[in-house]
């Protein structure tokens, strides 16, 4: 894809909230979530937002794939249809679905292909496929290395693929992006500037660690102290813009040639 043209066509996208948005897709339809599970089964059920949770609320049916044995057991038992396998090697489970749901998951891979033809033998004729993973130009990500001199990723993630990377790995595995929407329910900035070694904030349990009130409270108040010279800080150096505004993105692919 020329990258001038899928720069025009991230333009005009509307950014969207990612439940709701893949809720809409998976409507009535059946669906493949690979990766359903959100760290573990404990985080996962404790979460009102479960991805999962929310697909199976909409979908016609769905299936989960994941490769925590342990964690699948246990949300199996409480009513959901979850199985064991590796994204990133070749599996079939004897279904093909018209929604593949690849949440948050392609920048833990290390295996691209295998998650394409994985996805290729499972998807149906006229089925989509859609991924969701961080922007690594967000700004906020920038200048909270700027600022705090350290880094602040998922350490599960092994990579981050730029909108135009994104592109180009779907092109050259036969699939082709029919719609691109940044996530508006993005993280910030403020949101984590008092974190340091002593009060860090863990990604994988969504939580604070050596929380105390008076912590919450001053972490609020700060928020909303910095904001007022952040917003303006950013709209004077044009650090507001569409491509770098916001931490994660969505596509929908399909595939360029149908299979037998």
């Amino acid at each position: 894809m020329n990258k001038f043209a899928l720069t025009k066509q991230i333009k005009r996208s509307e950014p969207i909230h990612r439940i709701k948005f893949i809720e809409n897709l998976c409507r009535n339809k059946t669906v493949l979530d690979l990766g359903c599970i959100r760290h573990n089964a404990d985080v996962a059920l404790a979460d009102p937002n479960w991805l999962h949770k929310k697909i199976k609320g909409v979908a016609k049916s769905v299936v989960g794939i994941d490769y925590l044995p342990d964690e699948i057991k246990k949300l199996n038992s409480k009513g959901y249809a979850i199985k064991y396998a590796d994204v990133t090697e070749p599996f079939f489970i004897g279904e093909q679905f018209d929604v593949i749901v690849v949440g948050d998951l392609i920048a833990h891979l290390s295996n691209f292909d295998a998650l394409f033809e994985n996805c290729k033998k499972h998807l149906n004729n006229d089925g989509i496929i859609v991924i969701t993973t961080p922007n690594p130009f967000y700004i906020d990500e920038f200048l909270y290395l700027a600022w705090k001199r350290n880094y602040l990723m998922n350490p599960e993630i092994v990579c981050w693929i730029d909108p135009y990377a994104m592109a180009q790995l779907a092109e050259r595995r036969g699939f082709e992006i029919t719609e691109f929407h940044f996530i508006k329910d993005s993280w910030d900035f403020p949101s984590i500037l008092l974190e340091s070694e002593q009060y860090q904030y863990d990604i994988l349990n969504d939580q604070w660690e050596n929380e105390t009130k008076y912590l919450e409270v001053k972490r609020h108040l700060m928020k909303r102290l910095f904001n007022i010279i952040y917003f303006p800080f950013k709209l004077i150096f044009k650090l507001n813009s569409e491509l770098i505004k916001y931490s994660d993105y969505l596509v929908v692919i399909k595939p360029t040639m149908r299979q037998k």
